[in-house]
């Protein structure tokens, strides 16, 4: 990998950063790079270590997370964030948190967050699942008690519930060897 490699996707994620709002499509900021949209989409995937679209949607979803402190209002929050519709709003939620925007703004207050602890290849981790998926995902040096105790300050108003067997096969998807 080369050090122009690093600057292009270095110049991308400031574009992407800076036009989240507009919803900026993969060609226009290939064009930006000189890059094809297969060359570029590879490109970034292969130094960010996500998509383009991914790395936009986690861009648009702290943007509207923020908006959603400031506002009770959905439909101002999702045209601010650049978004078509609430229902995008919702979509975005539901698969980057696993809760409805509704849910995640009152802290996952009427939420069950089913959790687990497990061995991985980088450490033992935290795993918290609502019925939507994964929510939480977390690392733990030593202390699992305050592993637990952050997941409870993430989402204050969730009712957390140990379920190991429930979290075990998602976590074995996720740190799986194989692609």
């Amino acid at each position: 990998m080369s050090a122009s490699d690093y600057a292009r996707i270095e110049k991308a994620i400031r574009y992407l950063e800076q036009n989240a709002r507009r919803q900026p499509k993969l060609a226009e900021v290939a064009a930006q790079l000189g890059l094809s949209e297969f060359h570029f989409q590879r490109l970034f995937q292969r130094w960010a270590g996500l998509s383009p679209k991914r790395f936009l949607q986690c861009l648009t979803a702290g943007y509207a997370e923020e908006l959603l402190k400031q506002s009770p209002n959905l439909l101002d929050a999702a045209y601010a964030a650049g978004l078509s519709s609430p229902s995008r709003l919702h979509g975005l939620f539901v698969q980057l948190h696993a809760v409805t925007p509704a849910q995640w703004r009152s802290g996952g207050a009427g939420v069950t967050i089913r959790y687990g602890f497990h061995d991985t290849p980088f450490g033992r981790c935290l795993l918290g699942l609502t019925d939507k998926g994964v929510c939480h995902l977390g690392f733990v040096e030593e202390d699992a008690p305050a592993a637990l105790e952050d997941l409870q300050a993430e989402w204050p108003g969730a009712r957390l519930q140990a379920d190991a067997a429930a979290t075990r096969a998602v976590a074995l998807r996720i740190f799986s060897r194989t692609p």
